[in-house]
């Protein structure tokens, strides 16, 4: 028997929100960063291209303006609707990245 007070949701903490932008905005540093510092060959490129373009479409999936087969939820703010969710898939551009300079060489 369900309370009628239980919600829905479940807990998230508060620093969540905060965390997925700081790590959404770290990503632009160490791509540029990877950029300067290592010399990539074709593999390399092709990675750094998914890499770039998983982290536009969990960009899009956070901001809410992509079409999700579960609904659209109106109620979802820029930085109100962060949560585990997005901190999970935030961490495939960072696992193309590191990829990709694993397989290039350090220095210009």
């Amino acid at each position: 028997m369900l309370i009628e007070s239980m919600s829905d949701f479940f807990y998230e903490p508060v620093y969540i929100p905060i965390l997925v932008l700081l790590l959404g905005l770290l990503y632009v540093g160490i791509l540029v960063d990877s950029f300067t510092k290592v010399k990539f060959n074709i593999i390399g490129y092709f990675l750094i291209g998914i890499s770039i373009t998983t982290y536009l479409l969990v960009g899009l999936y956070m901001t809410g303006t992509g079409y999700y087969l579960d609904g659209h939820a109106p109620e979802m703010l820029v930085f109100g609707g962060f949560g585990f969710l997005e901190l999970t898939l935030l961490t495939y551009p960072y696992i193309f990245l590191t990829l990709a300079v694993t397989l290039g060489k350090k220095g210009i």
